[in-house]
């Protein structure tokens, strides 16, 4: 025995073994366990197993322990860790082979080895967002974010946007013609959109449509990578709006079908997003038939498009059976070893996070489908209503979980959350907000008898979706293109709002 002083320092290895690195190994699905504990050299030696693999780390009170218990466990463990910072490592440990950390280190090794069990499944693919934040107080922030992009219907103002995002940018270029072009597409979507919520249902669809391509146009504009005027936005729609519809052979609303093409404003909207849209069908279908000779991911029903719009939230849940395609993240903090840096400043490149689905309905397989950079997704208990699942994201490159995945953020929204793909470009939210306005658009157009009764018939169930949706995207959208017109992030809110 070492007397009570090493009974001490013992116990205190003890207890910060089991809070820094047993609970984090139960907490992960391992099965660790103290195998032995050295008082006389103050240290334990600590498994961990999980599936087929099988770890051994050694803990150590200090580094200040001689050499040849360096040594001794050079030969038996894979890592060694200190209970603290790191003193005269290089002199007390010489000559061994093993890495020395100290213990706040333990979470970056446990990472490793889960990636091991569960490697990445998917890169990061989400485009940089912008540095540079607009903030924008207003007690009416609608007003607000629509007097910033109103300011381009000045030829002279959207030229100096234009000189502003093409600095630096060796492709030339019309600075007098590309601004030009701006100001009529904003000037356009402002006389769609800013026509009031006094005009009927139908009205509202057909402007709010077209403001969106108007806004669309004006976003690819504005880019350094988009069209160089309006003459070759207007080229696009000389082959159509890029999408078909197909109504459901059984008649009703909801299997209302959508589908996409390779020609067209959409298709070519969709590649300026950064989709491949080599795939796109050439020919628009006429019937169901026709439909399952589609290509993958390249058609949709309406009730799928609608069930991508997280601020329906439960109105969806109670008007349609199917699941829905979104998704609630919340950090989970614990998982992921704290907020702070390691001592040596690194942040690990994988997080932890919680996926709620409140409505009980999304199974863990889509989840794992989505191409996201998610893994060792699992079933979970929730203290909220529906399922929660705890994942892994992985996400080098990026400081913090959120800058790898396609975060959807709104006025209408407590928590960030994500969009499960629907359809093949709609990975914007303003774009799946195109496809949704064009079929409604084409009901409200040239199907009376569908229109008639959802309005006023047997199908007047779907009626308070449509009108919440077209509320929803007439807040959201200006606000989504005012970010990418300006190429800014915007943070709109009222005084005294933290959000």
């Amino acid at each position: 025995m070492g007397g009570p002083g090493v009974e001490a320092r013992m116990t205190i290895l003890r207890q910060a073994a089991e809070q820094q690195i047993l609970k984090p190994l139960r907490d992960h699905g391992w099965e660790p366990s103290i195998a032995s504990e050295i008082a006389g050299g103050e240290y334990l030696i600590i498994k961990a197993q999980k599936a087929d693999k099988v770890h051994t780390i050694a803990f150590l009170y200090t580094s200040a322990t001689a050499n040849q218990i360096y040594k001794f466990l050079d030969g038996q463990v894979e890592h060694i860790f200190i209970n603290g910072a790191l003193y005269r490592v290089e002199s007390y440990a010489h000559g061994i082979s093993k890495p020395v950390s100290p213990i706040d280190q333990f979470f970056a090794t446990l990472i490793a080895w889960n990636k091991e069990i569960a490697p990445a499944v998917a890169a990061p693919t989400v485009k940089p967002k912008p540095h540079a934040i607009r903030r924008i107080t207003s007690e009416a922030p609608l007003d607000a974010i629509w007097a910033r992009l109103e300011q381009f219907r000045s030829v002279h103002l959207a030229r100096k946007l234009v000189e502003r995002r093409h600095v630096g940018e060796v492709r030339p270029i019309a600075m007098a013609v590309k601004a030009e072009g701006i100001a009529f597409t904003i000037r356009n979507a402002a006389d769609y959109f800013r026509t009031g919520n006094t005009e009927s249902l139908s009205r509202r669809i057909l402007n709010l449509y077209y403001g969106v391509l108007a806004l669309a146009s004006a976003e690819m504009l504005a880019s350094p990578s988009g069209a160089s005027d309006l003459d070759e936005i207007e080229s696009f729609t000389k082959s159509g709006h890029g999408l078909n519809t197909v109504p459901s052979s059984a008649g009703g609303f909801a299997g209302f079908h959508v589908h996409v093409l390779n020609s067209g404003f959409y298709a070519r909207w969709a590649s300026f997003l950064g989709s491949d849209i080599t795939t796109y069908p050439k020919q628009r279908a006429k019937t169901d038939g026709d439909l399952q000779n589609l290509p993958p991911d390249t058609q949709t029903t309406i009730s799928r498009l609608l069930s991508a719009i997280p601020e329906l939230g439960d109105l969806y849940l109670e008007v349609f059976d199917g699941e829905p395609s979104w998704i609630v993240l919340l950090y989970d903090a614990e998982a992921s070893g704290g907020f702070a840096r390691s001592s040596n400043g690194a942040r690990p490149d994988s997080s932890y996070v919680t996926l709620l689905d409140q409505s009980g309905r999304i199974s863990q397989e889509r989840i794992q489908a989505a191409n996201w950079p998610i893994t060792e997704i699992a079933l979970g208990q929730s203290e909220y209503s529906g399922k929660a699942f705890r994942a892994r994201v992985d996400h080098a490159g990026h400081e913090f979980w959120h800058g790898a995945l396609p975060l959807h953020d709104s006025a209408f929204l407590p928590d960030h959350t994500l969009i499960m793909p629907v359809l093949s470009g709609a990975g914007e939210y303003r774009s799946l907000a195109l496809v949704v306005l064009y079929a409604l658009s084409i009901i409200v157009r040239y199907m009376p008898s569908i229109w008639r009764r959802i309005e006023g018939g047997d199908w007047d169930q779907y009626l308070a979706v449509i009108k919440t949706t077209i509320g929803i995207f007439e807040r959201v959208l200006p606000e989504e293109f005012l970010e990418t017109i300006i190429g800014e992030r915007v943070h709109a809110r009222q005084p005294g709002s933290r959000t």
